[in-house]
């Protein structure tokens, strides 16, 4: 039954997943404050934890700001749609996912690159 349900749920997703590894911080550009911290992306779309829940349907435009090489940040700015919104077990937040829903060609570029090209060298790797 859990293969049948995984496969299900890729099914639904159209692009894959880049699951975020080091802190990567989502800005609201309409306030300037934080709207939480990244905790996946993919081209369709991302998800964040958050302490503020956010309503399905809500749009926001977003500033991503991604982890690059050697502590640099890159920062792709777009338009996103709520779609689900959760409280964490924890009752201390929520873990929001968002469609994207308009990007620029540049931060397109920059957002594709990203997901193609980031990675964190896991432990076992280092070892000869």
């Amino acid at each position: 039954m859990e293969a049948i349900m995984t496969a299900t749920v890729q099914e639904k997703r159209r692009y894959p997943r880049k699951l975020m590894e080091q802190p990567a911080e989502v800005l609201d550009n309409d306030t300037g404050a934080s709207l939480g911290m990244l905790e996946d992306v993919s081209r369709g779309g991302f998800s964040l934890l958050t302490d503020q829940g956010v309503r399905p349907s809500e749009v926001r435009n977003v500033t991503l700001m991604l982890p690059g090489p050697q502590g640099s940040t890159h920062m792709v700015s777009l338009i996103a749609e709520c779609i689900w919104c959760q409280p964490l077990s924890d009752r201390r937040g929520f873990a929001v996912g968002f469609l994207l829903k308009e990007i620029n060609d540049q931060d397109a570029v920059a957002l594709n690159y990203f997901i193609r090209d980031y990675q964190v060298v896991a432990e076992e790797e280092l070892v000869p």
